[in-house]
C-alpha cells in the first residue's frame, strides 16, 4: 500500500501549487503593456492625437511656381496658394534681400505705391491666392520673395524674381564683345597669346553706376544705387564702394544694405541706405580691381520723406527716377 501512496502524494502536491499560484481576478483590471509591463497613461496618447489632429487642419501651400521672370518695367506677379486657410491665420510677403515687410493680409505694408497685394478664394479647391503684384519693375526688385502663414511653426513659401532688362542682351551682342584679332597667316609669324593681347587688347572694363552724376533725396527717405562693369571674361575679384575716398561698408552705420553679383559679361553691385541724414551726403564710388571706378554725388535735403532709387541705362544716356520703399 504505501508504494502506491507516493504518486497519490505528488499529484495533490502539484494540484495544491497551481491554485495557489493562479492571479485572484480583479473587479476593474487596468489595461497591461505587454512590452513594458507597466500601465498605459491613455490621457496623455490621447492629447497627442489632439495635437495631430490640429496640425491636419493648419493651412499648408499648393503646388506654384517659384520663379518668375519679367521685362523691365512689366508688372510682376509673384504667386502664392495656401489650402485650409481659416480663421485666425494671415498671409505676409516678405522680400528678404533686406528683410523688409510688404503686406499682411490684403493691406500694403509698404509705403511704395508699386506694391500691391490681390486675394482670390477659391472655395471649390478649399485655396486662397495671395498674388504680390510689383508694378514698373526694375532691375533692383530681382531677389526672392517670401510668402509665409502665422502657424505654429511659421509656415513659408519663397518665390524668385528675375526682371531682365532688354539692353543687357543688346551690349552681350555687341561687337565690343567679340574678338578682333586676325587670323594666322602662317605658322612663322604666329605670335603667343600674350603678344596678341598685348598688341589687340579689347575694350576697357568701366564701372558705371545708374542715374545721374548727382542724387538728391529727402531726409529719412531710403536711396539705392546700382553699379555695373560690363565686358567681362572673367569676374571681378572685389567689388566694392568708396565715400569720400574711404571703403564703406555695413559696419560704418545701421541701415545699410550691400549686394553683390560678380561673374563674367556683366558683374553687379548695389548699395542700399536707408533713414538717410545730410550725414550721408557726400561722393560715392564703385570701386572694382579691374575696372576704372565710377563717381555720384549723394545730396540729402531737409524735406518731406520720400524714397529714390535711381535706374540709368549707359547705352542710351537715358535716366529715370523709381521708387524704393522706405524702411
Amino acid at each position: 500500500m504505501f508504494p502506491t501512496t507516493i504518486p497519490c502524494l505528488h499529484l495533490m502536491l502539484l494540484c495544491c501549487v497551481l491554485v495557489m499560484g493562479k492571479p485572484s481576478p480583479r473587479s476593474n483590471p487596468a489595461p497591461w503593456d505587454w512590452q513594458t509591463g507597466e500601465q498605459v497613461d491613455y490621457a496623455k496618447y490621447n492629447k497627442y492625437e489632439e495635437e495631430m489632429k490640429k496640425m491636419l487642419e493648419q493651412p499648408y501651400f499648393a503646388r506654384v511656381n517659384n520663379k518668375t521672370a519679367v521685362k523691365r518695367g512689366e508688372v510682376a506677379f509673384l504667386p502664392c496658394r495656401v489650402k485650409e486657410m481659416n480663421e485666425g491665420y494671415t498671409v505676409s510677403w516678405m522680400r528678404l534681400s533686406d528683410v523688409t515687410i510688404l503686406s499682411v493680409g490684403s493691406l500694403a505694408f509698404s509705403s511704395d505705391q508699386r506694391y500691391g497685394v490681390v486675394h482670390v478664394s477659391r472655395p471649390r479647391i478649399q485655396a486662397d491666392d495671395w498674388t504680390l503684384l510689383i508694378n514698373t519693375t526694375t532691375t533692383m526688385d530681382s531677389g526672392k520673395y517670401e510668402c509665409s502663414v502665422n502657424t505654429m511653426p511659421k509656415i513659408s513659401h519663397v518665390v524668385e524674381l528675375v526682371v531682365e532688362d532688354p539692353m543687357d542682351i543688346i551690349m552681350q551682342d555687341s561687337p565690343y564683345t567679340k574678338s578682333t584679332k586676325p587670323p594666322f597667316t602662317s605658322l612663322d609669324n604666329a605670335m603667343t597669346a600674350s603678344e596678341e593681347d598685348n598688341q589687340y587688347p579689347g575694350p576697357s572694363a568701366l564701372a558705371v553706376i545708374s542715374g545721374p552724376a548727382t542724387h538728391h533725396v529727402s531726409s529719412g527717405s531710403t536711396i539705392g544705387l546700382e553699379c555695373r562693369i560690363s565686358h567681362l571674361s572673367t569676374p571681378p575679384t572685389s567689388l566694392y564702394w568708396k565715400k569720400e575716398g574711404k571703403v564703406f561698408t555695413a559696419r560704418d552705420r545701421p541701415g545699410i544694405s550691400l549686394e553683390s553679383e560678380k561673374v563674367p559679361g556683366v558683374s553687379t553691385t548695389r548699395l542700399f541706405i536707408s533713414h538717410v541724414t545730410t550725414d550721408d551726403s557726400g561722393q560715392y564710388s564703385c570701386c572694382s580691381d579691374i575696372a576704372t571706378p565710377d563717381t555720384v554725388r549723394l545730396v540729402v535735403t531737409r524735406a518731406s520723406p520720400g524714397s529714390a532709387l535711381t535706374g540709368h541705362n549707359s547705352c542710351s544716356n537715358i535716366s529715370s527716377t523709381h521708387g524704393l520703399p522706405a524702411l
